[in-house]
């Protein structure tokens, strides 16, 4: 069957290339196709009768129109055993016979390839720029804008050839891996252009991915020259292009950076410390007044309602657990139940507002109905400080506040700390490829860039995965080997495997031998650990697996970072040394040292006999913010929207914290880290 096949191939191209005289070309003799054929059907079974036969054929017929069809399947099979020389000849020779022949684009493809292999960049552009690209296939197009992006010196020029091979990609919807490769590669470029470049880089994209990065990062530039009005220009064009899911909030941190900038707001990173506002805690002793509350107390939310209620009462001292000596504050508290349904949240806030002595209202706490409570505060004229993340609720709303901290402010602590105190300058992000996992990765990469460090690897995994094996090799450079370093990785990997049987002294010497193994042209083969810091947004009992399987693949010696996720006592009390020197951020810390944390899980744990949590900790504060106005006078509901609007460096127990005029509060939350197998508050 399969000679059969083989000779129906043959024949058709007899048949094909008898047509070339009818198109104008030379024509071929009936002997030419007889050899060709006959090479060409032993092909499949017997590839080596095949090249003799084929290199006999461009021997006795150089000139033959079937030569340039014979040197592509010479040069073909040489690449496939490895003999690049004798592949560059053939490719060549096509080239050369027919330089406008249906061959002579790939051909010039595969020189190219070659040339770039052997670190001849110049030869690989000069053969490229006379190839017609439109006549590539898909696949060899893409190869080709790989080649052009490779070879070519100027990071301009590198980053229009990626913005085409990625634009190719992206039609193949199933090869997402590929795309994020090639975003890291632009995002590895486009940090280290200058702002003449960037402009430069914008016109040649134009409208293709990743032209809105591009413009994004010359409006980071921008902004750290102090050059706000082409700051805002270049958002603006940015905003009018496409950009990828994963980049639409960098557009919107990049926006609120510049806001803050125009408004004059530090942002997380910026604000004071708890050592810095030592003693400066204003006092909530003498306010007075009545605070209105809007939570889910019953449904599947209100174990969270609860928690939040409890440290509402807790600020307002209901139960008599003075946070001071002196005098109590004189706060009527009154409560409505939200269910967690929105519009219900909208009506108890109309309620509440009502009563003309409720002067603010804490809640809710779902982003759902937190939408519908603000449009009915603002429509009310009652201050509303609401529990939610969401930082576009407040927004055009004057009288809605939000207090909750973000994971924007986590990441922008996380980054501080690790370049400022740590030295990091490069960093690597290994994340679940869920929501919570690329948002996280997105924030990080965008502080990353902002203080002008480096994301040089990023691997994501299946959110379900417990074995990390894979995302773990690709963030240590075990994707994109040459044949050369494959090869080598394999005699590395006998070496290893030689020194478990011989003596001590002996296993070691060969350990080191392999250990100093290099690529052909002296690079270092994988694992290649050239960052500083490795970015992990996960949950603690994900952690746990793995700390041990990064030190198992040898993707050690960078400081482990993490988010929220990670206070949890089992993290030490599991991965142990695995997880030595980490540092993560957290929302809440009741084992904090500082005192007036120290103090809040203290009255807590008096009063409801069980450990304060974030939750109750933020609402706490959020009560708190309004008592410290009513205790300063002010009593109307416009005083307290403007004395909330004005409070900065105010020393919450989930943070210190600064309202900004969109309402949204700017929060420096808690860093951790382990040290000697405990957690420790860093600062």
């Amino acid at each position: 069957m399969r000679k059969t096949l083989a000779s129906l191939l043959a024949t058709l191209l007899m048949l094909g290339c008898a047509g070339l005289s009818e198109l104008g070309g030379p024509p071929t003799t009936e002997a030419e196709r007889n050899e060709y054929a006959v090479a060409v059907e032993t092909l499949p079974a017997d590839p080596g009768t095949a090249r003799k036969r084929l290199e006999a054929f461009v021997r006795r017929w150089p000139e033959s129109p079937l030569a340039d069809d014979a040197h592509m399947q010479l040069g073909d099979m040489a690449l496939k055993r490895k003999d690049r020389k004798a592949a560059l000849r053939h490719y060549e020779a096509v080239v050369t016979i027919h330089p406008d022949g249906k061959h002579s684009d790939t051909a010039r493809l595969r020189v190219a390839q070659l040339e770039v292999k052997r670190g001849n960049h110049e030869a690989a552009l000069a053969v490229m720029s006379q190839a017609r690209l439109s006549r590539l296939s898909s696949d060899d197009r893409r190869a080709a804008y790989r080649v052009l992006a490779n070879a070519s010196d100027d990071p301009v020029a590198k980053l229009r050839w990626l913005s085409y091979l990625r634009g190719d990609e992206d039609e193949d919807e199933d090869d997402g891996d590929a795309i994020a490769l090639i975003d890291v590669e632009i995002d590895l470029i486009v940090p280290q252009l200058d702002q003449s470049q960037l402009d430069a880089a914008a016109e040649q994209i134009g409208r293709r991915v990743p032209a809105a990065r591009v413009r994004l990062r010359a409006a980071e530039l921008a902004i750290d020259d102090g050059d706000l009005l082409r700051a805002r220009t270049n958002l603006e064009r940015a905003s009018r292009l496409p950009l990828e899911r994963q980049y639409e909030k960098r557009l919107a941190t990049v926006r609120e950076r510049l806001a803050l900038e125009e408004e004059g707001t530090p942002n997380a990173a910026e604000l004071p410390t708890f050592a810095d506002l030592a003693g400066r805690r204003p006092s909530t002793a003498r306010a007075v007044g009545t605070l209105g509350v809007v939570l889910p107390l019953s449904g599947q939310f209100a174990h969270f309602g609860e928690e939040s209620l409890r440290g509402v009462l807790l600020a307002a001292e209901i139960f008599g657990q003075s946070s001071t000596q002196g005098e109590r504050p004189a706060i009527r508290v009154l409560v409505r139940d939200s269910g967690g349904r929105p519009q219900r949240a909208a009506e108890a806030v109309r309620d509440l507002a009502d009563d003309e002595s409720v002067v603010a209202i804490i809640g809710p706490l779902l982003s759902g109905e937190c939408e519908e409570a603000a449009s009915a505060a603002q429509s009310e004229g009652v201050p509303l400080l609401t529990l939610t993340s969401r930082e576009e609720i407040p927004r055009g709303r004057p009288y809605v506040f939000r207090v909750r901290t973000t994971p924007l402010q986590e990441t922008q602590i996380l980054v501080d700390h690790a370049m400022r105190e740590l030295g990091a300058q490069r960093f690597a992000i290994l994340y679940p490829r869920d929501a919570y996992g690329r948002g996280l990765r997105n924030l990080f990469w965008d502080a990353v860039e902002q203080r002008g460090g480096y994301v040089v690897a990023v691997a994501g995994y299946d959110p379900e995965a417990t074995d990390f094996a894979g995302a773990i090799r690709r963030l240590v450079g075990y994707e994109l080997l040459t044949e050369e370093e494959e090869e080598a990785l394999k005699e590395r990997e006998k070496m290893e495997r030689r020194a478990r049987r011989l003596p001590p002294e002996e296993a070691l010497v060969l350990r080191e031998e392999a250990a100093a193994m290099t690529g052909v042209e002296g690079q270092p083969l994988p694992p290649i650990v050239d960052f500083d810091a490795l970015f992990v947004p996960e949950s603690h009992e994900k952690v746990v697996l793995i700390a041990p399987q990064l030190a198992f693949h040898e993707a050690t010696g960078a400081r482990l970072l993490g988010a929220s996720g990670w206070h949890h006592q089992d993290l030490v009390s599991i991965a142990g040394k695995h997880v030595e020197g980490a540092r993560f951020t957290t929302q809440f810390h009741a084992g904090s040292p500082v005192a007036l944390v120290h103090a809040f899980a203290e009255r807590y744990q008096a009063a409801f006999e069980k450990p304060a949590d974030v939750l109750s900790a933020q609402a706490y504060d959020a009560a708190n913010l309004v008592l410290v106005q009513l205790a300063r006078g002010r009593t109307t509901r416009e005083a307290v929207r403007d004395g909330v609007v004005a409070v900065r460096g105010y020393p919450g127990v989930t943070g210190v914290l600064s309202m900004r005029v969109d309402g949204n509060a700017g929060k420096r939350p808690f860093l951790l880290g382990i040290e000697r197998g405990k957690i420790v508050e860093i600062e």
